[in-house]
């Protein structure tokens, strides 16, 4: 079983055309079982978030067994190089709104020592192959990042590449559960004013092309 997780309801959507004689299943989360590129899966919508993220993940697994997991959407550049379209495989990912500094901490470590959580690495290798987009560093946080300095502060603070939502709280549930997980973001915005603007102008497009990327990761996994 090969686990697809998203987090809104469109980019949930796009996964969802591509499953084949998909059913429902019932539980806390939206979720459907079914065929992705020949394979047996299972497509969860976690919603939005760093709570929801884990939640969902950890249900998920529980639920369904994986042996492989992908969480995918869109994100909103950090790094200038990146365009709206571009595609960015996560090495690692950050919770870049946790703060234990009062108490020795790095920014974004968090109580377990951990602060950049790795993806698996050959889940990530065979998605950057297909994908032909650059493999960098997520930053998750439970805000919509709309203000350039905000976005500038992230990038310096954690050198990460793009900004979402819920990339790292799934990473972590992941690597705690022993499920090989890779996270995959189209950028949708530049994480500056009006960004929720061209985030939501953009949402069908980057999800569609999130699920073709998968598609074509899934159908080159090992049987």
């Amino acid at each position: 079983m090969i686990l697809l997780l998203a987090a809104e309801g469109v980019e949930a959507e796009a996964l969802l055309g591509e499953l084949g004689r998909r059913r429902r299943v019932r539980g806390p989360f939206r979720a459907f079982v079914g065929h992705f590129a020949g394979r047996e899966a299972a497509v969860v919508e976690t919603l939005v978030g760093k709570a929801a993220a884990a939640a969902a993940t950890a249900w998920a697994f529980d639920r369904f067994a994986p042996r492989a997991a992908f969480f995918a959407g869109v994100a909103g550049a950090l790094d200038p190089d990146l365009k709206t379209g571009d595609l960015l495989v996560a090495r690692d990912a950050v919770q870049w709104d946790v703060d234990l500094t009062p108490f020795g901490r790095a920014p974004g470590e968090l109580a377990t020592g951990e602060r950049f959580v790795p993806a698996d690495s050959a889940l990530t290798r065979l998605l950057a192959g297909v994908a032909g987009g650059r493999i960098g560093r997520v930053a998750s946080g439970d805000r919509f990042v709309n203000d350039a300095e905000l976005a500038a502060w992230i990038r310096a603070t954690f050198a990460a590449d793009v900004v979402e939502m819920e990339g790292a709280a799934a990473l972590w549930a992941a690597r705690r559960l022993g499920v090989p997980m890779a996270l995959l973001r189209v950028v949708s915005d530049a994480a500056t004013a009006g960004s929720e603007g061209d985030f939501a102008a953009f949402l069908a497009e980057g999800s569609a092309r999130m699920a073709r990327v998968l598609k074509a990761a899934v159908a080159a996994l090992e049987p």
